[in-house]
């Protein structure tokens, strides 16, 4: 019991070293006297819910994008009508070639068609909150010119049902923010900003374009052209609401996303997060199903995980107290999508998104 505590107390650590902050914009940059023009992109498919906020959020800014255009991915929907109504350019996406993704095809005509200086690349359930987007322009402005930012937007959830996501959301920042300087950081798939000239340097989007997290490989491609990484979190700025069609959604994005992401993830971060993940159900096996002498210290290493864990999930989102305390919730659920991902890939399952197979 001893060493099992012991092992649980490491695992512990391991999560401190993976990530302890969630670092942001700085809101506080003087305004940018010649701002750069300014495409935002918005890859499209079937989105007549999501686009209204995220367009009426940029509708908020005098001194907006030059332009945003919505590519729309071959939407079965009224996506094409609900954008016009917001005063976006539709780019109605030619029928994808064999050896492309969904998005990146749409993303790469996108940036064909864009005139500006700068691509800001957003996913449609995105959306800017208070001086958001300005706080962002300022921000990128003064990072240098081969520097492409990411920023993991804040996840407001409405339903309960949404906060099964809290492992997955500090996986993502743990694998992909590079916030601990454990692993060089990678890129969040919800928004990608990045100079004309570097994005196309660095191949675009047609450099990843058979990848299904093309930001993760994306980075790869940027870092080979020379370019720069900036991650940060969006609290304050840029929020997201990922799942509002329920259950099935969030199940069915998270799986598609799961081994992939794993497979790029450098070996010391998988492994600590590994760690991480098992030592935290190991404490609350050990708190609920074992009497032991040293009770109060399991009950102590529960209670510091589910503070560790509702510190970082509140950075990340609206997730509540109530969810970190009872973490084993959200934790076996993030097992259970982890073992139906795996067994799929092993029989060789296609995974749908969207109406697709990928």
């Amino acid at each position: 019991m001893f060493f099992l505590v012991l092992f649980s107390i490491g695992g512990l650590c391991a999560g401190l070293l993976l990530l302890r902050k969630v670092p942001l914009v700085d809101a506080r940059l003087p305004a940018v006297p010649n701002q750069p023009r300014i495409s935002v992109i918005i890859p499209a498919r079937n989105e007549e819910t999501n686009l209204p906020p995220l367009l009426e959020s940029l509708q908020q800014y005098a001194n907006g994008p030059f332009e945003v255009l919505v590519v729309d991915d071959g939407s079965t929907d009224s996506t094409a009508a609900v954008a016009v109504q917001q005063g976006a350019k539709v780019i109605a996406a030619k029928p994808l070639p064999e050896g492309w993704t969904g998005k990146t095809w749409a993303c790469h005509q996108g940036a064909l068609a864009a005139a500006g200086d700068v691509f800001f690349f957003l996913d449609a359930d995105t959306r800017f909150v208070h001086d958001g987007f300005a706080h962002i322009v300022r921000y990128f402005s003064a990072l240098e010119d081969n520097t492409v930012l990411s920023l993991l937007p804040f996840h407001r959830m409405e339903c309960r049902y949404e906060e099964l996501s809290l492992f997955f959301n500090i996986l993502v920042a743990m694998a992909a923010g590079g916030f601990a300087k454990l692993d060089a950081p990678h890129l969040f798939g919800q928004s990608l900003v990045v100079r004309r000239e570097m994005y196309f340097k660095a191949g675009g989007h047609k450099s990843v374009k058979s990848e299904i997290l093309e930001n993760l490989h994306f980075a790869a491609s940027v870092l080979a052209a020379g370019g720069h990484i900036c991650t940060r979190g969006g609290r304050g700025s840029l929020e997201m609401r990922m799942f509002p069609d329920g259950l099935a959604q969030l199940r069915e994005s998270w799986r598609k996303a799961f081994v992939k992401g794993a497979s790029v993830t450098s070996p010391l971060v998988l492994a600590l997060a590994i760690y991480w993940l098992t030592s935290a159900m190991l404490t609350a096996c050990m708190l609920f199903a074992i009497h032991s002498p040293l009770w109060p210290a399991i009950a102590t290493l529960y209670l510091l995980n589910g503070i560790n864990i509702a510190w970082l999930g509140r950075q990340l989102g609206t997730f509540r107290w109530l969810t970190a305390l009872w973490y084993p919730v959200a934790l076996t659920f993030y097992f259970a999508i982890f073992a139906q991902s795996t067994r799929f890939r092993k029989a060789g399952r296609p995974v749908t998104w969207r109406g697709r197979q990928i």
